[in-house]
């Protein structure tokens, strides 16, 4: 073979193999685009709200009833429940709540004495934010 015909067929590879990842990166990038949308669609309007909430310090268990006031399935992820004294106490929930329902959710060994607490879901901007007095 010719050293022309080397380079010709040197230079062909690399443009086919230089294609073929130009092509597979934009369809990375689309598939990414189109996941990150539809999440942010599925959120878009959450809206999530305490409809009753009750906290029973001798059995150390707190109630909670969460209202999903829109057309969106939400996931609660987990309570946060801030102390006087700065510390955080964290509770896995990882309870599916459906698009205009209610939820009722106990949470064992809650311990008494908590100011605040956060619920947070798969949604940023549909989380709930509550006192110790709406509970008690």
């Amino acid at each position: 073979m010719t050293p022309t015909r080397i380079a010709t067929l040197i230079v062909g590879t690399v443009t086919a193999l230089g294609i073929m990842f130009a092509f597979w990166g934009a369809q990375l990038v689309q598939t990414n685009l189109n996941e990150t949308a539809s999440s942010e669609e599925l959120c878009l309007g959450a809206m999530l709200s305490l409809y009753s909430g009750r906290y029973d310090s001798e059995t150390q268990e707190l109630f909670l009833v969460f209202e999903n006031q829109r057309g969106a399935d939400l996931e609660l992820k987990a309570l946060y429940l801030f102390y006087p004294d700065k510390e955080m106490k964290t509770f896995e929930l990882n309870e599916g709540l459906g698009a205009n329902m209610l939820l009722s959710i106990p949470v064992k060994g809650v311990e008494d004495g908590f100011e605040s607490g956060t619920i947070k879901t798969n949604c940023p901007d549909a989380n709930v934010d509550f006192s110790y007095s709406d509970v008690t």
